[in-house]
């Protein structure tokens, strides 16, 4: 479902800054001028609570408040329970009133824009299968985004450009957990379990509603369980999940139930040279056959969802 998110609102009147601060608020100076430039409200580590900013548009004398949080976390002392539909929605009932009781700001998180969303999907794939699977995803390249592998336990894949606004993230939840936390049930519970998350920040948000066909990136239609899985789904496409998930073995089995014996001897042929060769592979001076044989063989080896032997 969802993970974290933030939803942001914009108000034309700063509520009483020795109120806030009295409340618990601070201020964040701005690092060049020593001027103010925002205030923050958080809680005490492991609490989980929303975090919430304010600042000036720096467009116009508008201010924004942004309320950032982890359901799960929050509500659950744990992400590891991503919330159900009707427990998002209540959810997003307690954000409102925590937001207005700590601001004096009307917030309405069922409505208000969404300016980061993370939409999550765990994976039980047992525990000795993790590190292996992810292995697999840190050998995969996507166009137009830039791979950083943690360890052997972690992929990110990250919008290239300047603006990082895109991320795809494939994990596992029990090193992520062990990090943060000694919490014996969680950590057991974490075990075996592959998490995918695809963050959405800032002016990605409004790129996928206007993808979808959306009204508009305000909260009713970002965050829903329709768009999530959609998200996902398309998500899991464009990373191969299924495929990388599956061992290879089957995946071999597959390729022979798709192709007669001969032809998915050839195909396995085919995988073993990109293996050595990789892209230049078709310039090799002994391959004797065309371009679109190979891309045929190609197309054979990701039905089945085999895509490397390495």
């Amino acid at each position: 479902m969802i993970d974290t998110f933030k939803i942001s609102k914009t108000f034309a009147r700063l509520p009483n800054q020795s109120e806030l601060i009295s409340n618990g608020w601070k201020m964040l100076l701005d690092r060049q001028t020593g001027e103010p430039a925002a205030l923050y409200l958080t809680s005490p580590k492991g609490e989980g609570k929303p975090r919430l900013t304010i600042s000036q548009n720096p467009l116009n004398d508008y201010w924004v408040i942004g309320a950032e949080v982890s359901l799960g976390s929050w509500l659950s002392n744990s992400n590891l329970h991503l919330p159900d539909e009707e427990e998002f929605y209540q959810g997003l009932h307690l954000l409102s009133q925590y937001v207005e009781s700590k601001s004096g700001i009307g917030f309405d998180a069922h409505r208000e824009r969404v300016t980061r969303v993370d939409f999550t999907r765990d994976f039980q794939v047992g525990e000795s299968a993790v590190i292996p699977v992810i292995s697999k995803f840190s050998k995969l390249t996507l166009p137009r985004y830039n791979r950083l592998s943690f360890g052997d336990t972690s992929v990110y894949f990250t919008n290239s450009g300047k603006e990082k606004t895109k991320k795809f993230l494939i994990y596992s939840k029990y090193h992520e957990r062990l990090s943060k936390s000694k919490n014996t049930s969680q950590l057991e519970a974490a075990r075996g379990l592959i998490r995918l998350e695809i963050s959405y920040i800032k002016s990605a948000v409004k790129r996928l509603a206007k993808s979808l066909k959306l009204s508009s990136h305000h909260a009713n239609y970002i965050l829903t369980k329709e768009t999530s899985e959609k998200v996902i789904q398309e998500a899991m496409k464009l990373l191969h999940f299924d495929s990388l998930l599956t061992p290879k073995s089957a995946n071999v089995e597959k390729l022979f139930e798709i192709c007669d014996t001969s032809a998915a001897f050839s195909r396995i042929g085919f995988l073993h040279l990109k293996a050595i060769f990789g892209e230049d592979l078709a310039k090799q001076p002994f391959i004797n056959i065309s371009q679109k044989t190979l891309k045929r063989y190609e197309d054979d080896c990701r039905k089945a969802g085999i895509l490397s032997l390495k």
